[in-house]
């Protein structure tokens, strides 16, 4: 039985093939029958790779003299007849407490082992009746076994005898359409629901909408994977021009309301529609309109013929049409009954149904046997040797068959080389080839940037990395889905998968698949940023301690899937079992944790768990409320209320206080809580201590400035080029197509300098079905000023889509679509200009019916003709599910759009800013669109406050991550004034001091106040250019101690409101002490004034100070989550709206009323001068 499983088996069992008598190849021979009845027990037990169930089931072989010439086949599957009770029917007792079933009444048992499996699948599972009646569940009768319902009707078998895949249970057991399983798909033409992810597989062949996404997702984000997911709520599904045109749709008299307005044919499309071509007569700048009418001379009513006798002339249209043939070829009866059985030959030789092609005609050589092709060209009867495979034209010049109706004409001046080719004209179904180009005039860098397409893989990987296992299953039959590996002590080992372990990888692990999907932000794939690489690390948790963990390179927009084991063997311990990710941002040097996710495992006591994550990467958050001795408070980004203790280098715990040795990382950062520590290591070091070297990228030239990168020994791809922007490529190789755009004048009145945000859509027909807009690429531009250029690039595309559509949203909850180019070229970089004539408005804004603007959208849809002809410059319109465009001749060519809704799930935004994001191919991004006076990347600066600050006035300037000698020339020059002043007030307030702290000065209240000035003003100095040294430091360098900038910008804004305000009063009490003194005169008393300067003084301190207990309560911190590197902005935000009023009303008698005093007693000083 051994030697028949093959040679490597065998010798791993420790014997020698070369004296197998009988092997797999000749085990049918009569010897070999002989040899089994000879040697072999009556019943014994033996395994083969087909006994997928071992060691819970066995095979029986059972020797008898009746045996087959099959001996090799067992004979039963036995098993403990204590462990499967649902099988207790079926089975029978026979030897050792099994019960056994009889193979030969199975026999596809031993060819499918896959039925074995669904047979035992009940085993251990006890009836309950009671759940007969749990609509959440299928009963299988002859399995004896439960399914969920989701399973039903799924077209897999779950059940014995494929019971679950009865129709009749649809009604019987589960209810109406599947128990009512909503994320279905519901037949429309029958009494079924589908599985979403099995619609390319047709069970609705009547359903159009449903034909509509078959092989429609290829990419994630094509509107067909929306459409399997459930995630496209579009209320139209059809084709556009089904809505008249198909006759599913058609099918009611309702729906064909409004139908006839639609057009039943277009006019010179070169498909006769009519049947004597009247639809293509008089039509100009066309081949055959110049043979018509230019060469032939005929009328406006007449059809080029061939005549009878040989000779090119005119036909009526009265002729055509006629069901009679009057031309050669059939012309005047179009389309060809040859042309309807092959479009390739649609030249009918009027002879026993002979059909030729055009490339026939005129060669020379007799294809019809009425010589009705030649006798067209009498000229090219006569044809020199090197002329046999050419095109003869009348002048006798001979061309390349290749030319012949190509659209061109070559033969002048009668075009021959183009009669007769409009037979093949075929109805033009294609969308796109009504619609005009945009702009018309192509300005390209190069006369060769106009190109056919050609198609680069991105990466492509050496054919040697690839590993494809064995398709011979008894020889790797010995270790279970493993790989037999020889040690260096030439013995003979099973390497595992991680779902599988034991001696032969005969045990299952209890483990959990991970499906993980992650979205990264826009900036780190920015080129300063793609040098670091995003690396997971995903541990498995009991409590606090690690079972299990894995380390993970991130690739953008692909799906990781691995496992995690729980403890072996089983079973594990019951308790808080979970799963925690950590993101780094790995480069050569660091290891930097940016984010963290805590996911618990519900229903942890199953064997197998599976967990499907699409995670979006944002900077983790801080907190308060966790005392870290050595590290810092952070909550996990799924769990907001969920804290834990970032830890400082060699310390762990809960609270980060107890102090741990790590190995040396060699700029790694290292956890504990495992039996080993674990270590993250910096890009081109691994091992668990980071301290072996690994380095791919020797030799390896990345082009176009790109820097190659190191990333995992364990990926197909080892090294990958961060490439510079615009640069695509495994190598940095390819340049990414570019649309330069302009705005006009026309467009300008709109908020154009601070917070337009624009979506750039790079569309696509799609090739599976030409009334669909597939997205190749989208992408987000924030702040763009509509006064200059805005440059967009087809991100990892060489050459720009059909389509460039840009949505921009000019104010909050305002926006517009506008078409930037329709090429039908490929087309590597070009410039246009948008027009307020681009923009395209949405259906209800353009169709002047109001009655019709109520329709439903299915009845409305009928219209849509309307829209074009009444609007003579409009170029397209759209609705909830169709993006239309104006032709040529006035008429819709609507494809189905996918409009993503841009709204944040998170508002970034402040001021009542929108908040629009775009996620796109593992990528997320978001903008804000600010309104009235609020402006910046997060609309958090504004000038309504009735309050200045350095942030709004220098907010937009400053550019974060730049050292101070690259920052621009204002912020440089601000620095220089602030120093400056800071000098000068520091010079004038020291000489004011001195001069008023003499004692004379101080003898009336006057100097007091006086002498207090300067005091004030250099604090305010000195606060002043703290606040712009504090401005600068938080946006140049990181912030790390966010409590400490925190308390820093609330003493900062408080003093620096507090000081001009004391400063504005005093100069008030000097003007009002001076108009006491001219009033009593002779009378004034300089001790009570000095009396009375003491306590005013210290009663305005108090005042001032009290009066400001607001701005702690208004001011916090933000920071921007895209950004990689943490810069925070000093903020004001009102918690209640009454809180905005008052220190309105604070600020305007702070700064009203010692105005007035100052200006009321200046006018008074003056009278009194005068007097």
């Amino acid at each position: 039985m051994l030697c028949i499983s093959g040679e490597l088996n065998i010798k791993l069992f420790g014997h020698d093939y070369t004296k197998c008598l009988c092997t797999n190849s000749n085990k049918e021979e009569k010897r070999c029958l002989k040899y089994f009845q000879d040697y072999c027990p009556t019943l014994f037990i033996s395994q083969t790779s087909i006994n997928i169930l071992y060691p819970f089931g066995k095979l029986i072989y059972n020797n008898t003299p009746n045996s087959s010439i099959a001996w090799y086949k067992p004979t039963y599957f036995c098993h403990k007849s204590n462990r499967c009770p649902a099988l207790s029917s079926i089975s029978f007792p026979l030897f050792n407490d099994l019960s056994c079933l009889d193979l030969h009444k199975f026999p596809s048992w031993i060819e499918e082992p896959s039925k074995v499996l669904m047979r035992f699948s009940a085993c251990g599972i006890t009836y309950n009746p009671i759940l007969i009646t749990d609509r959440r569940l299928f009963y299988c009768t002859n399995s004896m076994k439960f399914i969920s319902k989701h399973k039903f009707l799924d077209f897999s078998p779950d059940c014995v005898d494929g019971e679950d895949e009865t129709f009749k249970f649809n009604t019987t057991r589960l209810g109406v359409a599947n128990a009512n399983i909503t994320d279905r798909f519901k037949c429309l033409h029958r009494n079924l629901s589908v599985p979403r992810w099995l619609l390319d597989h047709a069970h609705c062949p009547f359903d159009v909408d449903m034909l509509l996404y078959n092989d429609m997702c290829t990419a994630a984000s094509d509107i067909g994977c929306q459409y399997l997911r459930g995630l496209n709520s579009s209320p139209l599904l059809i084709p556009y021009k089904d809505n008249c045109e198909g006759g599913y749709i058609l099918s009611t008299p309702d729906n064909r309301i409004g139908c006839e307005e639609w057009p039943k044919y277009r006019l010179c499309d070169g498909y006769w529609d009519l049947k004597n071509g009247e639809d293509e007569l008089n039509c100009s700048n066309t081949i055959t309109s110049y043979i018509t009418r230019t060469v032939l001379k005929c009328h406006e009513n007449e059809h080029y013929c061939i005549h009878r006798n040989g000779t090119m002339g005119c036909i009526s249209k009265e002729y055509a049409g006629d069901y009679k043939s009057d031309c050669f070829g059939g012309t005047d009866e179009r389309p060809t009954e040859c042309f309807s059985t092959d479009a390739q030959k649609p030249f009918e030789c009027s002879v026993n149904g002979e059909c030729i092609s055009l490339s026939s005609i005129c060669d020379g050589e007799f294809q019809c046997s009425n010589h009705h092709d030649e006798m067209i060209c009498p000229w090219s009867h006569d044809r020199t040797e090197e002329q046999l495979y050419m095109f003869i034209c009348k002048n006798g010049i001979g061309i390349l068959r290749k030319k012949q109706c190509d659209g061109i004409i070559d033969c002048q001046p009668d075009a021959e080389d183009e009669w007769l080719c409009d037979l093949a004209y075929q109805k033009i179904k294609d969308y796109f080839h009504f619609i005009e180009e945009y702009p018309r005039l192509l300005r390209i860098d190069s006369p060769h940037q106009i190109i056919k397409s050609t198609f680069h893989q991105s990466i492509q990987l050496p054919a040697d990395d690839f590993w494809e296992p064995s398709n011979y299953r008894h020889e790797n039959w010995y270790c279970n889905r493993g790989l037999i590996v020889t040690t260096r002590s030439s013995n003979d080992e099973c390497l595992c998968p991680p779902s599988y372990y034991g001696h032969r990888c005969e045990y299952q692990s209890e483990r959990i698949l991970i499906t993980l999907r992650i979205d990264t932000p826009a900036s780190l794939n920015r080129h300063q940023n793609q040098q670091n690489v995003i690396r997971l690390l995903a541990r498995l948790m009991f409590d606090n301690t690690v079972v299990h963990h894995e380390d993970i390179f991130h690739m953008r927009s692909m799906k990781q899937l691995f496992y995690l084991n729980y403890p072996r063997p089983p079973p594990k311990q019951r308790g808080n079992w979970s799963v925690r990710f950590d993101a780094f941002s790995v480069n050569k040097f660091d290891v930097a944790i940016i984010a963290s996710w805590l996911f618990d495992i519900s229903f942890s006591f199953l064997p197998f768990n599976r967990l499907i994550l699409h995670l979006t990467l944002v900077e983790h958050k801080v907190c308060t409320t966790f005392s870290c001795v050595h590290g810092n408070c952070r909550k996990y980004l799924n769990f907001p209320y969920y804290e834990y203790c970032l830890c400082d280098d060699n310390w762990s715990g809960k609270y980060c206080n107890i102090s741990t040795l790590f190995p040396y990382a060699a700029g790694g950062k290292c956890f504990d809580g495992y039996r080993t520590p674990i270590c993250v290591c910096p890009l081109g070091r691994m091992g668990h201590d980071c301290h072996a070297l690994f380095d791919p990228c020797n030799n390896i030239q990345c082009r176009n400035g790109g820097t190659c990168i190191s990333l995992d020994s364990r990926l197909f791809i080892k090294y990958t080029c961060a490439c510079r922007n615009s640069y695509y490529g495994i190598h940095c190789e390819f340049i990414s197509a570019q649309v330069d755009i302009s705005f006009s004048k026309s467009l300008l009145d709109y908020n154009h300098l601070l917070s337009t945000a624009v979506f750039a859509h790079f569309l696509n027909i799609n090739n599976y079905s030409p009334s669909i807009l597939s997205i190749e690429n989208r992408l987000l531009y924030k702040q763009v000023k509509l006064n200059e250029r805005l440059h967009i690039f087809n991100e990892n595309h060489e050459y720009i889509s059909q389509f460039v559509l840009l949505k921009i949203f000019f104010e909050p909850n305002h926006f517009r679509y506008s078409i930037a180019t329709i090429i039908k070229n490929r087309v590597k970089y070009i410039i246009t200009t948008i027009h307020k004539t681009n923009q395209c408005p949405y259906v209800d804004e353009v169709l002047r019916n109001r009655t019709i603007r109520q329709f439903p959208s299915m009845k409305k849809i009928k219209y849509y003709y309307r829209v074009c002809k009444e609007n003579n410059v409009l170029k397209c319109f759209y609705d909830e599910a169709y993006l239309c465009f104006c032709d040529k001749d006035r008429q819709p060519q609507c494809f189905i759009f996918q409009q993503i809704s841009e709204q944040c799930t998170t508002n970034y935004c402040h001021n009542n800013g929108q908040c629009v994001k775009n996620s796109f191919d593992g990528v997320w991004d978001f903008a804000c669109v600010c309104g009235g006076c609020a402006y910046g990347s997060l609309c958090q600066l504004t000038t309504s406050q009735y309050a200045l600050s350095l942030d709004p006035m220098l907010g937009l300037d400053i550019l974060a991550n730049i050292s101070l000698t690259n920052q621009p020339f204002l912020i440089k020059l601000i620095l220089i004034i602030i120093i400056l002043i800071l000098l000068v007030g520091l010079l004038s307030n020291a000489l004011s001091l001195i001069t008023f702290k003499q004692p004379k000065v101080q003898e009336i209240g006057c100097g007091l106040y006086l002498f207090c000035l300067p005091i004030i003003s250099q604090l305010g100095l000195f606060v002043l250019t703290g606040r712009f040294f504090y401005f600068l430091c938080t946006q140049l360098y990181t912030v790390n101690q966010n409590s400490y900038v925190l308390w820093s910008c609330i003493a900062l804004e408080y003093f620096l409101n507090v000081f001009p305000m004391l400063f504005d009063w005093l100069t008030a009490c000097v003007a009002i002490e001076r108009s006491i003194n001219i009033i009593k005169g002779v009378y004034f008393k300089k001790s009570d004034s000095v009396w009375w300067a003491k306590r005013i003084i210290l009663f305005l301190i108090i005042i001032v100070l009290i009066s400001s207990w607001h701005e702690p309560f208004i001011h916090e911190l933000i920071d921007d989550p895209r950004a990689t590197t943490r810069h925070t902005w000093c903020i004001v935000n009102f918690r209640w709206p009454w809180l905005e009023y008052y220190r309105l009303t604070i600020n305007l008698i702070n700064l009203i009323i010692p105005g007035l005093i100052n200006l009321i007693l200046q006018d008074f000083f003056c009278t009194s001068q005068r007097k």
